[in-house]
């Protein structure tokens, strides 16, 4: 995890889960033979204690209980027979299930059921975690001799995320494959040039734009990546604006509501006291808000406003939801504040313009990018792109309400992210990105309802299963310069004192069971331990963007190649260089061996522990950490190989021709691969096929292993006999 991305657009969801609701269109279709949705509300622990399989929910309940009761013996009888032969045998004894985890199956809260042609369904519950907190259980179930059984689950951050996987697993079985392919680009200068020449005829000065924008529309929606310092220094520019007080009388933002009478008192009052505002902002999330360039914003603001009448001030109306954290003691207590987030917001913006009708000024409503999309549509396969349920932000809801021509949304360039962090890219391949490019990387506004921008399939939000161009969610584009110059955001200083570190721990331990410290195996629970955990192995705060390199976001000119995504492109040329130049691949064979023939066995396993965590970044230590990938468990594979190696060590190494491996893995066929056969000392042998795939960490670039060397899943009961 990487403590301060996790920021990136509503980390809030760990906490208080995500509403849901079946669209009108879904409803409209839950009669359909390929697709039925039918809402459930009902824990596991409500259902009767028997085993009944005639529907799916009453399947999961029965699934839970197992997992619960740790009846290892009854896999084979609850799964299909695909996946039986794999799971426990029938004599298999009772595993120890610990109490909490017990619990948290009993608990589960199942909201809704898909059913797909009639026999392959998922179970959508809500379920507590105590490592984790709130997630999405997407259990799979399919119809075989009339009983619905296990065919396995998931956990998701959000329901959204639950539904996008099972609708490409219903895609998958038809055989379809609903991800976005860019075409190959022959010509890239030709393709290019009427991007370019749209942003000479209609790029603006992001400034101008803006403010007319604000000077023509109800309410102008700023759709951010959180923690940007260019970007809220814009903001800033806009409100110092002597027109901008003219044309603006209220600024919602994306922040606790709870906290609104602080906001007031600090823009009353007759000296700039940013106490109030970093009191409000350490309410944000369980961790608090230390945004340094958002505290400025706010201080932009009083200073404004000291040149201004009282009637004309700019106000400022926080709109998300409530985290008044002194009154939440128990984990139940917040239950009562979850709510529809985007619904949330926009009904909170409304509810403010119907009661300041005297207010002839339109509004700026800054808030999360995802949370400004106007009117996108999701794939929920097999429903056509064009029928999917909308994406129901807060943008959208502001739009129905106010209508069209009133709401005006803004699209920051960005990368392709996830909401926790993630980076997948760069916007359409870098198109984008290579347009601004052309024009010296000026900073720059253009609209999306005109021109090819705006045609481009949205692609920004890699977690959204979006249907949808840019112009459909966004009214307008702005540029400030490339990503890879960009910084996060420096901390407030003294936001974090020892403290509120102390509340933090209440917090952490509320709301997940153990205090932070304990959980995250620090030292120490004070203020530098903190904000060290939160940074990260060379610090985020105030330095630049360690995810918007070229290794997460790509080359610029990866969409001349076309494709799903950049890196698959790039596989693509590299598996076909490899296969006329075997000896790369053979060459990287023999230099991972090396790194895990020349490891500090004991430094590696003084830094793991048998439950199978790591002390610290320990294990970045351990040589082959980002040259191996294993199928699953990689601190369990790292402890096997240093337990066999240390006293048994390797004592040669072959590795044979190379050739395309027929297996499936990550999803393809072909991958480079090389025989191999490890000697050790007390003469055991270790052989088999290893896999390459090429890595792109750090923009570099190299070749990757690949599961061939999953030793500590094929050898459980020992290594081979010696030959």
């Amino acid at each position: 995890m990487k403590k301060a991305v996790c920021y990136c657009l509503g980390l809030s969801a760990i906490l208080f889960g995500c509403a849901f609701a079946a669209s009108a269109k879904e409803k409209a279709k839950q009669g359909s033979p390929l697709l039925r949705v039918y809402k459930v509300n009902k824990k596991v622990c409500d259902f009767p204690e028997k085993e009944d399989f005639s529907t799916p929910e009453a399947a999961y309940a029965v699934i839970d209980r197992v997992l619960a009761s740790g009846e290892e013996s009854a896999w084979r009888r609850i799964s299909v027979k695909s996946l039986a032969r794999r799971v426990p045998p029938a004599d298999a004894k009772k595993k120890e299930v610990k109490p909490e985890i017990a619990k948290m199956w009993l608990n589960a809260r199942i909201l809704e059921v898909r059913i797909f042609r009639g026999d392959h369904a998922v179970i959508i519950s809500e379920i507590y975690r105590p490592d984790a907190g709130v997630r999405f259980d997407g259990r799979i179930v399919n119809r075989e001799g009339g009983r619905w059984l296990n065919k396995g689950h998931s956990f998701y951050r959000t329901i959204d995320q639950a539904r996008a996987t099972f609708a490409g697993s219903c895609a998958r079985r038809d055989n379809k494959d609903l991800r976005l392919v860019r075409p190959k680009v022959k010509d890239p200068e030709a393709y290019l040039k009427p991007f370019v020449d749209f942003l000479k005829t209609h790029g603006k000065d992001p400034k101008a734009f803006v403010m007319n924008a604000l000077a023509t529309h109800k309410i102008v929606i700023m759709g951010e990546i959180h923690h940007r310092p260019r970007y809220w220094a814009f903001n800033s520019s806009l409100v110092t604006d002597p027109d901008f007080a003219k044309r603006i009388g209220v600024i919602y933002m994306e922040l606790p509501s709870n906290d609104q009478n602080l906001v007031d008192q600090f823009l009353a009052a007759d000296s700039c006291d940013t106490k109030l505002i970093i009191e409000m902002l350490r309410d944000n999330l369980w961790m608090g808000w230390p945004d340094q360039p958002m505290l400025d914003f706010f201080v932009k603001v009083w200073i404004v406003n000291q040149d201004l009448p009282a009637n004309e001030r700019l106000r400022i109306v926080l709109v998300d939801m409530q985290r008044p954290w002194k009154d939440i003691k128990e984990r139940k207590d917040w239950r009562k504040y979850n709510v529809d987030r985007d619904h949330f917001m926009a009904q909170n913006i409304l509810k403010d313009l119907r009661e300041h009708p005297q207010e002839k000024r339109n509004a700026l409503f800054i808030v999360g990018v995802a949370h400004t999309m106007l009117n996108f549509r999701t794939h929920m396969y097999p429903l056509p792109a064009k029928d999917g349920p909308p994406m129901e932000s807060a943008g959208w809801h502001l739009r129905r309400e106010l209508g069209p021509e009133n709401v005006f949304a803004i699209m920051q360039h960005q990368a392709v992210g996830t909401n926790w962090g993630d980076v997948r890219g760069r916007v359409c391949m870098g198109l984008f990105d290579s347009a601004f490019a052309e024009l010296g990387n000026k900073p720059i506004a253009f609209p999306l309802d005109v021109g090819p921008f705006g045609k481009e399939p949205f692609d920004a939000l890699a977690d959204r299963p979006v249907m949808s161009t840019y112009r459909d969610g966004y009214s307008a584009y702005l540029y400030l310069g490339p990503l890879e110059t960009e910084i996060f955001s420096p901390l407030i200083p003294g936001f974090y004192t020892d403290e509120f570190v102390k509340e933090l721990e209440r917090r952490y331990r509320m709301m997940f069971g153990k205090g932070w410290a304990e959980a995250y195996r620090r030292p120490k629970s004070d203020a530098q331990s903190f904000i060290s955990w939160m940074s990260g192995k060379g610090g985020s705060w105030g330095r630049p963007r360690r995810n918007w390199r070229k290794g997460s976001l790509g080359p610029m000119d990866a969409w001349h190649r076309g494709g799903r995504d950049w890196r698959t492109a790039i596989q693509d040329e590299k598996i076909t260089y490899a296969m006329e130049h075997p000896e790369e691949v053979v060459q990287a064979a023999e230099e991972l061996f090396a790194k895990i023939r020349n490891a500090d066995y004991a430094y590696t396993l003084g830094n793991y522990s048998e439950d199978g965590r790591w002390k610290e970044d320990g294990w970045k230590k351990f040589p082959a950490h980002n040259y191996y990938m294993v199928s699953s468990g990689w601190g369990e594979w790292a402890a096997w190989v240093c337990k066999t190696f240390i006293d048994n060590p390797i004592v040669s190494v072959e590795v044979g021709n190379m050739f395309p491996s027929k297996e499936v893995i990550i999803g393809r066929k072909g991958w480079p691969t090389v025989p191999y056969k490890l000697t050790l000392k007390d003469g055991s042998v270790l052989e088999g096929n290893l896999p390459f795939e090429y890595n792109f960490d750090g923009g570099k670039g190299h070749w990757h292993g690949m599961e061939g060397l999953d030793w500590h899943k094929r050898y459980k009961s020992g290594l081979p006999k010696r030959k």
